[in-house]
C-alpha cells in the first residue's frame, strides 16, 4: 500500500493512473494559448509593379523572326512536296486549306512576336528576380534569390550572331518555376549569372 504522502511528493506515470481509475492532468492545460491572425493593411503588400522593368533587347525580335522564318518555310516545303509526291493530296482544295493553315499560323507568329517580345521585360532586385512574359495571356514571375539553385547561360548560334544569350534560373521547386530570361546581351546574362552564384552563395553561409 502507498501511502497518500507518497502520492503526493511522487507522481505516477499516466497510464497508471488510467488503470488505477485516476485522472492524468497535463500541466500545459491550465495554460492559455492566444492565436493571432491580423489584418495586412493593403499599403503594406509588396509592389512589384513600381519595380522598373528593364526590356529585353530589340534585336531578340530579329533572332525570333529569323528562327520562326526557317520553321514556316520548312513546313511550306513539306506542304508542296506532299502535293506534288502524293496523288491524293493533289486536289486543289487540300493545297488550298493548306496553304490558308500556313499564312494563318505565320500570322498569329508575326503577332506572338511583335506583342510579346515588347511585353518580355525583367528586373533585379536585392532579393528576388522579376521577369514578365506573354502575348495573349501575360504572366509576371517574382523569384526569391533563396530559391535559386543554379543558374545556366545559354545561346543558340543565331542569338551569338546578334550579341544575345538567355539566363535559365533553376529554382528548388523544378518545375513550372524554372524561368528564362530570354533577349539579353551576353555581358549582361554572364554579369547576372555571376551576381546569382554570389547572392546564393552568401545565403548559403550559416547565419544569412
Amino acid at each position: 500500500m502507498i501511502s497518500r504522502p507518497h502520492l503526493q511528493n511522487h507522481r505516477l506515470p499516466t497510464f497508471v493512473l488510467i488503470l488505477c481509475g485516476g485522472h492524468a492532468v497535463d500541466d500545459n492545460e491550465n495554460k492559455t494559448m492566444t492565436f493571432e491572425n491580423p489584418f495586412v493593411p493593403h499599403d503594406d503588400l509588396p509592389q512589384y509593379a513600381r519595380a522598373h522593368l528593364n526590356p529585353v533587347e530589340p534585336a531578340y525580335k530579329k533572332v525570333l523572326y529569323i528562327v520562326w522564318s526557317i520553321a514556316y518555310l520548312l513546313l511550306l516545303s513539306a506542304i508542296v512536296a506532299l502535293y506534288l509526291m502524293v496523288d491524293r493530296l493533289r486536289d486543289p482544295w487540300y493545297l488550298a486549306a493548306a496553304l490558308a493553315l500556313w499564312v494563318s499560323s505565320a500570322a498569329v507568329t508575326v503577332a506572338a512576336i511583335e506583342i510579346g517580345v515588347g511585353n518580355r521585360a525583367w528586373a533585379l532586385r536585392d532579393k528576388d528576380i522579376v521577369f514578365r512574359k506573354g502575348w495573349l495571356f501575360r504572366s509576371t514571375h517574382i523569384i526569391p534569390i533563396v530559391k535559386i539553385q543554379h543558374c545556366v547561360v545559354r545561346s543558340g548560334p543565331i542569338e551569338r550572331n546578334f550579341g544575345l544569350a538567355s539566363i535559365w534560373l533553376m529554382t528548388a521547386a523544378g518545375t513550372d518555376l524554372d524561368t528564362g530570361i530570354r533577349g539579353l546581351k551576353q555581358e549582361t546574362a554572364e554579369s547576372l549569372k555571376e551576381w546569382v552564384a554570389e547572392k546564393t552563395a552568401a545565403y548559403a553561409r550559416p547565419g544569412v
